[in-house]
């Protein structure tokens, strides 16, 4: 019994977590909103109506960044390991 009534207890704060950032991030967004209308700030309104996409696209982005530098740091790893065993060893493949 207790441990489904703390599984329950950690689900809902995992639910209040959600709605007080959504809601703190929907309150941010307005503000900026505002603040671009009355400053006529084009570029600050294209920012806060866009941002969703931006921030994937950032991520995208900081993906196949993460992927390109990790296999040049395997290739790395593997010339390094060669050489290392050719000179310990004494042969080559």
């Amino acid at each position: 019994m207790t441990a489904d009534n703390k599984k329950f207890w950690t689900e809902d704060i995992i639910a209040a977590a959600i709605l007080a950032v959504s809601g703190g991030t929907t309150l941010l967004l307005t503000k900026l909103r505002a603040i671009a209308v009355e400053q006529h700030l084009p570029v600050l309104h294209l920012l806060v109506q866009w941002w969703p996409l931006l921030l994937i696209f950032g991520g995208v982005v900081l993906l196949f960044i993460n992927q390109t530098s990790g296999a040049k740091d395997r290739n790395a790893a593997q010339l390094n390991s060669r050489s290392y065993t050719e000179k310990s060893h004494g042969f080559r493949n």
